[in-house]
């Protein structure tokens, strides 16, 4: 229904279905992350975000899965009652702390000192998971959406996505490179960061030479449009609030406010610009659905008048 009426050839690669911790691109990065500190023999994982972070709510859920103590440096005002990620944060007895974002990282560095003196071994986990390590996650990622592409008709294709800390975007980068594929990519910008394509080329030249890649990835090779960021980070835009409602009507799709809602509020207005005419566009819908449920204000729903 979505391609119909903007007229366009629109799929979604659906990660928000991956499988585990109700999905998201947030699974393929833990999915390496955990291996790591468990190969490592470490038995207490740190990891750091915003109080609503899908990013944690992830690393909560397969710390405990693997019997693993987990403590999370969060972002923000506490609730008076958990809701959503935070909610399922605390069902996976994750340990949390509170720190002001830019604080976050020292904040771990010295809880993890003090463990280290008690005997214990602590990995940390940076935001978002985005280093080369987590950014695996999506080099297999890329190869996979090549091989679903081949079942389809040869067609100029190009992935779009939600970039804010910059590991899934490595990962992008360094896995379409490897398989030489001729997807081109679109990172719509959800955070207000300006060194955003630095940190991505950090990330991915970690982890193009981690898996031999023979390439220097710069700023021009980062593709990311900042024309619907809204007012910032973890503020629910109102053309993302519209797009949310669209695909939700069209599709039976969910989005959530802070990430897949304004990438897909990207799409939508490039495609109402013209852009991609006769090509494929590819969504990468990187989960985050929990979050939904801690925006309720901003979907400005009310009940009808025919309800009493």
């Amino acid at each position: 229904m979505l391609s119909r009426r903007l007229g366009a050839d629109i799929w979604i690669k659906r990660d928000d279905l991956n499988g585990f911790a109700m999905g998201g691109n947030k699974a393929r990065k833990a999915e390496f992350l955990l291996a790591d500190a468990l190969q490592k023999k470490c038995d207490v994982v740190l990891t750091a975000g915003a109080m609503q972070s899908n990013h944690v709510r992830v690393i909560a859920a397969a710390s405990k899965r693997f019997s693993l103590e987990c403590h999370l440096f969060l972002s923000g005002p506490r609730p008076d009652q958990p809701t959503a990620n935070l909610l399922l944060d605390l069902l996976a007895d994750a340990q949390i702390h509170t720190a002001p974002s830019e604080e976050r990282p020292s904040a771990m560095e010295a809880f993890a000192e003090q463990l280290q003196k008690k005997g214990r071994r602590p990995y940390i986990i940076p935001i978002g998971g985005s280093n080369e390590i987590g950014g695996q996650g999506y080099v297999l990622g890329v190869e996979e959406l090549e091989r679903q592409l081949q079942a389809l008709p040869s067609k100029p294709t190009t992935l779009v996505f939600a970039s804010a800390s910059g590991g899934t975007h490595a990962g992008i980068l360094v896995g379409l490179a490897l398989i030489q594929s001729k997807v081109k990519h679109l990172g719509i910008l959800v955070d207000r960061d300006p060194n955003l394509a630095e940190s991505v080329c950090t990330v991915a030249n970690a982890l193009g030479k981690r898996l031999g890649l023979v390439k220097e990835f710069q700023r021009k090779d980062v593709n990311l449009n900042s024309d619907y960021l809204g007012e910032d980070y973890g503020i629910p835009s109102k053309e993302g609030m519209q797009a949310l409602k669209e695909l939700w009507q069209c599709e039976g799709i969910l989005l959530e406010p802070v990430y897949t809602a304004k990438a897909m509020a990207g799409l939508i207005g490039l495609v109402q610009k013209g852009e991609w005419s006769g090509e494929r566009v590819v969504f990468l819908h990187t989960g985050g659905i929990p979050s939904v449920f801690s925006f309720p204000s901003a979907i400005q729903l009310s009940f009808p008048s025919s309800i009493s």
